[in-house]
């Protein structure tokens, strides 16, 4: 979402000849320069030194969705893509650059004839192709792999309609980029990167250079410093444009280091190409005793240029944090992008299991419930910027691709089970694993007795045994007798990517207890913790690490901290700003009493603690200002992360909601995660991380674990937590904001899930990566009929090691083999690294990002061996050969 989009949209309807001044105050607003700093420090343009080059790269920004609806921008942009192609047809030295394949798919379906010469202009290379990606997303907050079935969905697309493979990576809007994305683009086949937002230093920030990643991997680079419309509609008269096309390129000089070859970029958010413009180009080459010359260009004609050069910098790090306002705003959006990436993930994961077992699958209905998906992590949608309808359009968005991928990991599911062993008594009980590593967690089961006289229940684990369970809610006949149970045990060491089979046996004696027993006292206790709370406010007050005897915290955690928040959408405590183009160094300090609300400062006296042979469970509500409060906190038996749900009805408007977990660590160090890997950050700035951060020492450390909740932050041992915002667009060119009030969440209550595990040592130590996904993969509980099966009652498909090496994707290629994805997840080269699969693998070959067929790989026993340099991701294709029945 580029600043100057809604002011075009009201200059054309009421100042149309300021549009061009308005249009240059925003870019120099975006880089935080004033034009007469810039003209007062560039260099004069003179006809001394060899003649430049001054390529200018005709393009159009769609936005996708943020101020109208995705179809409206589409109703407005569509017809852009028509004038390009026109004067693509009207002049030869005319280019054009389309990006997302979400803008220009629509075209070539609708209006089919142009699309002979859409493809004639690509293969060309007159019209480029960039991006690669559905849409330009956001790539901070949603998952690795989330980002990859862009590249996979776009991309094989353009390969197949288009025949040409997109290289140039362009995530020109998007609000900042983690230190794993080199990596990413240089792995599926990119050989550049063009972006305009976070940079530290504009005055040492070269525009071309190396960018090194967090494992090493370089790609070249390209930095725009006055955005992606610095020469977008120039003046109609060939004086009044040589003198703009001169200015722009002298305003370029500051940052050229010394090579005459400079980029601008000629349009904006869903514009219209000018059909003036060659002409004026033209008559601008043919002047005498100019110093550059003007060139129509795509970005690898740029990147072409200065290819030449062998004296590129390096420069290493991410590019965060930016606007730290869309970590929290409409917050629930984030929670449903999260929880959507579990549900289609796990889907393909089912995909893969099944088609090993034989099943047919659709290959398109895996993207028919991803599109909607990837689409709704356009980076503004993310990041929740955008108006009520639009808001209303993305949730509708969310809702269909949920109800399709259930409906595939059901359907899938019921192949898998067919093909598992469940004899036994009682009901039959599958838990799934979908992640890389045997498990011990929580299950959740759900059954029915349709007889009387049911006072109880066991259940009974793959070995016979009677495992503790515990009634969470039940549904009695009237005589007393148990119609309908939902309950929790613990299962152990259920299988990496494979099931183990429970038997719910009822029983005519009473069984588990049911709810717990509500008991006296302000304490809960496990094999792992000790945890005390106040029983009015939900603070938890203490917790006790049992092995070493150690306390956890330094002050009450759980603490919701209120405090007022006059920002907009993008910014926190203040209103958009265009100098937030730059990396955000300002403070973001622990709330402090006087300047907030806490959740401590009311009570309530309905705070219980319960007991039982699975869990142990606090909770209380109560008022929180006008707003409402409710926390639990639960420590289950043989799991060591304290887990938290929290629940805010809020009735307020422009306040901001954090999480305080103060901790005991002192002078340690912030670690979180980013996609495929974890980074050190500086405390007192809130960045985007995905699953976990942790503070630790080396000696010692808490990890404070989200479920969709990315904006987090470390200050003097303080973790904080963002839960939600009450906001919307405040000041914004042509925007009301009252079109954007669903954001102030008046009246909605919200749940916030989030955990704590302290621990020994440090995050790796400690494989808070493996915790973080645990929590965010809950275990799978699926009633089956009794059969005999080929798969025996414990099963799994794979065993990852060491425990650093992290399942990442499971999935079935179009090709008919099994993709399998990896990554060092602890920083630490690893050698030896082993995937073994249960399972008869008839050919097995290393790929790229996009399932392209590389070497191949040996293969002894059924297990892969491979090397990992840190945080290195690998894709492997794997024929597996269907079990005998």
């Amino acid at each position: 979402m580029n600043y100057i989009h809604s002011g075009r949209c009201f200059l054309r309807k009421t100042l149309s000849s300021l549009r061009a001044a308005a249009i240059i105050i925003g870019v120099f607003l975006l880089s935080n320069w004033s034009f007469e700093a810039i003209a007062a420090d560039s260099p004069t343009v003179s006809g001394n030194g060899p003649k430049g080059t001054f390529w200018i790269i005709p393009h159009t920004h769609w936005e996708g969705a943020v101020f109208k609806t995705r179809e409206e921008y589409l109703e407005e942009g569509l017809s852009h893509i028509l004038t390009a192609v026109r004067l693509l047809k009207q002049y030869p030295d005319y280019r054009f650059t389309l990006d997302q394949v979400a803008y220009f798919r629509p075209f070539l379906e609708r209006y089919p004839e142009e699309a002979d010469a859409f493809r004639k202009f690509v293969k060309e290379g007159r019209l480029a192709i960039v991006c690669g990606l559905n849409v330009m997303p956001d790539d901070n907050m949603p998952s690795g792999e989330s980002f990859i079935r862009q590249m996979l969905y776009a991309k094989g697309y353009v390969r197949e309609a288009l025949g040409v493979d997109v290289k140039t990576g362009w995530l020109l809007d998007t609000f900042g980029h983690h230190d794993q994305l080199p990596q990413i683009l240089r792995l599926a086949g990119y050989d550049s990167f063009w972006f305009a937002r976070g940079v530290e230093d504009r005055a040492k920030m070269p525009t071309e250079f190396l960018w090194q990643g967090l494992d090493g991997t370089r790609i070249p680079a390209f930095w725009l410093p006055f955005s992606y419309a610095n020469v977008y509609d120039p003046p109609k008269s060939l004086g009044r444009f040589t003198d703009f096309m001169k200015e722009r390129y002298s305003q370029l000089a500051p940052f050229d280091h010394g090579v005459p070859d400079r980029v601008g970029f000629d349009g904006a958010d869903v514009t219209d190409p000018e059909l003036y413009l060659p002409p004026l180009v033209d008559q601008f080459n043919r002047q005498t005793d100019l110093p550059f010359t003007l060139r129509f260009a795509v970005p690898k004609d740029f990147e072409t240029a200065t290819a030449r050069r062998t004296d590129l910098p390096v420069v290493t790090g991410e590019r965060n944090p930016l606007f730290q306002g869309v970590y929290s705003s409409r917050i629930e959006l984030k929670e449903r992008m999260r929880e959507g990436e579990r549900l289609l993930t796990t889907a393909e994961k089912f995909g893969a299991l099944a088609n090993w077992l034989g099943a047919p699958l659709d290959g398109q209905m895996i993207w028919r419930a991803w599109e909607p998906a990837l689409f709704n992590i356009t980076h503004d949608l993310a990041s929740g910027v955008m108006m009520d309808h639009v808001y209303a359009d993305v949730v509708r968005g969310y809702d269909f691709s949920q109800r399709l991928a259930e409906e595939m990991i059901t359907t899938r599911e019921d192949s898998i089970l067919a093909r598992v062993d469940s004899r036994g008594d009682g009901i039959a009980l599958a838990v799934f694993n979908t992640l890389g590593w045997p498990r011990t967690d929580v299950a959740e089961g759900d059954v029915g007795f349709a007889e009387g006289g049911v006072k109880g229940f066991d259940v009974i684990d793959p070995a016979g045994n009677i495992t503790p369970s515990q009634v969470i809610e039940t549904d009695p006949y009237q005589d007393g007798g148990e119609r309908r149970i939902k309950f929790v045990f613990i299962a152990r060491e259920v299988p990496a990517m494979g099931s183990a089979v429970y038997h719910v046996v009822p029983r005519q004696t009473a069984g588990a207890s049911k709810l717990g027993v509500r008991e006296n006292g302000n304490a809960l206790e496990n094999e792992f913790y000790r945890a005390n709370f106040d029983l009015g406010t939900g603070a938890l007050t203490n917790l006790t690490v049992k092995a070493g005897d150690w306390p956890a915290l330094r002050g009450p955690a759980n603490v919701v901290a209120c405090e007022p928040d006059k920002g907009d959408f993008w910014e926190l405590y203040k209103t958009l700003d265009g100098g937030q183009n730059l990396i955000m160094t300002r403070p973001m300090p622990v709330p402090q009493a006087g300047q907030a609300r806490f959740s401590t400062e009311q009570s309530g006296t309905n705070g219980a603690v319960r007991r039982g042979p699975v869990f142990s469970e606090f909770s209380v509500e109560h008022p929180f200002g006008t707003n409402f409060f409710a926390t639990s906190v639960r420590l289950y038996q043989g799991v060591s992360r304290v887990d938290f749900t929290t629940r805010i009805r809020n009735n307020e408007t422009f306040v901001r909601y954090r999480l305080l977990v103060p901790t005991a660590i002192k002078n340690g160090r912030n670690f979180q995660e980013i996609p495929f890997g974890a980074i050190e950050r500086p405390v007192a700035q809130e960045f985007p991380a995905q699953n976990w951060i942790d503070y630790s020492d080396g000696e010692r450390g808490v990890a404070l674990i989200n479920r969709g909740l990315p904006g987090n932050n470390v200050v003097d041992g303080t973790l904080m937590l963002s839960l939600l915002r009450s906001t919307r667009v405040d000041i914004y060119w042509g925007v009301e904001g009252e079109r954007s009030n669903t954001g102030l969440e008046l009246g909605k209550e919200l749940t916030l899930r989030y955990a704590l595990e302290p621990h020994a040592g440090d995050w790796r130590a400690a494989g808070v990566y493996r915790t973080g996904l645990e929590f965010n993969n809950p275990l799978i509980v699926r009633k089956l009929k009794s059969h005999a099966g080929s798969l025996a009652k414990t099963w799994g498909l794979l065993e990852v090691s060491p425990s650093n090496v992290v399942l990442s994707a499971l999935k079935p290629a179009k090709d008919g083999t099994t993709v399998i994805r990896v990554y060092e997840a602890s920083g630490q080269p690893t050698t030896g690294a082993t995937i073994k699969l249960n399972a008869r693998v008839t050919s097995a070959n290393e790929a790229n990002l996009m399932e392209d067929t590389g070497a191949k790989v040996k293969v002894r026993k059924d297990t892969l061996q491979f090397d990992l340099r840190p945080f290195e991701i690998k894709t492997f294709k794997l024929r597996l050969r269907e079990p005998a029945e």
